[in-house]
């Protein structure tokens, strides 16, 4: 099985967290997690797909792990900034084209870059986990009370709980899958308490007056392969928000999930199955001059962990 590095490419001048699979392989997979979660919700989707031949990146989003947080949160924590540097990091892993798996927020930075006149070239295959062109208003109100509420605990007894009780939508977990998840989604404050591991002012570019979510246009130009996971329990990608991307966007593959809401996780077995043979299934034909490489040596012996 291929080994996973950590590394830390600067990009826009903040450094990011990357687990890397598999360095030399084939086929690029980049697996981008939700608003409020990290690269280890991708780690055994990566060990699974590194097995195959397949080469997997899995960045912290900027303010989120162990990446660097942002100095000007209300600009840099924007998806015009998500989406610039997700592609200067395909720029320095050498990705001509991939195959993008996102969870919610990182899907809808897949959505977009698909969508791209500039950057839809560079995009494979979808794999849309848990999110489509809107987001009701209710669940977006949910997610923001709990992302923007400071919290803090003196054990970790205490927050493994109160981390369990959030991402029980979340689907099966094993108790060690519990602790590996959980371990990689905290951090201690100055006063040694326990907290969250991103940002707090991760949505400080948020606006409450802002139009709601609505990427409808950008959904409907989609031209690559793509599958949509949908939990059945989700208040963020509803019924009928699926029927109408199933009307636009006919030829899209719908795995539903029972038992699970927002959103499936890539922890349970089944669920990663359905995302590795969907990319099996949609191999990306050669280009000319295409080169899924390494970073330079010396270029990674500055950024590399």
């Amino acid at each position: 099985m291929s080994e996973m590095l950590q590394q830390y490419p600067i990009i826009n001048g903040r450094e990011l967290h990357v687990r890397t699979w598999n360095p030399e392989g084939g086929e690029t997979v980049i697996c981008w997690h939700g608003l409020a979660r990290n690269s280890i919700d991708f780690v055994a989707l990566g060990d699974e797909l590194a097995a195959k031949g397949y080469r997997v990146i899995a960045p912290d989003t900027l303010g989120r792990g162990l990446s660097q947080w942002a100095e000007s949160p209300k600009n840099e924590y924007s998806y015009a900034n998500y989406i610039d540097m997700a592609v200067k990091l395909m720029d320095f892993y050498h990705c001509d084209r991939v195959h993008w798996v996102g969870t919610s927020m990182g899907g809808l930075i897949g959505m977009l870059l698909a969508s791209s006149d500039d950057q839809r070239h560079r995009i494979g295959s979808l794999v849309l986990n848990d999110i489509g062109p809107e987001v009701p208003a209710d669940a977006l109100k949910r997610i923001i009370h709990y992302v923007q509420k400071p919290i803090s605990f003196r054990r970790y007894s205490e927050i493994n709980q109160y981390l369990q009780t959030l991402y029980q939508p979340f689907g099966p977990h094993t108790s060690q899958q519990w602790q590996t998840m959980i371990s990689a989604s905290i951090r201690r404050l100055d006063n040694g308490h326990y907290t969250t591991h991103y940002d707090p002012n991760i949505l400080a570019g948020y606006d409450e007056n802002a139009p709601v979510l609505n990427l409808w246009r950008q959904f409907t130009k989609l031209g690559q392969p793509t599958m949509l996971m949908h939990g059945l329990h989700s208040d963020v990608l509803t019924k009928d928000i699926v029927k109408r991307m199933r009307i636009v966007q006919p030829a899209m593959a719908v795995n539903y999930y029972l038992g699970c809401g927002h959103a499936p996780n890539m922890f349970f077995k089944s669920y990663r199955q359905d995302v590795m043979h969907f990319i099996e299934n949609h191999s990306l034909p050669l280009q000319p001059n295409e080169r899924d490489i390494q970073p330079a040596a010396d270029e990674q012996k500055r950024n590399a962990g």
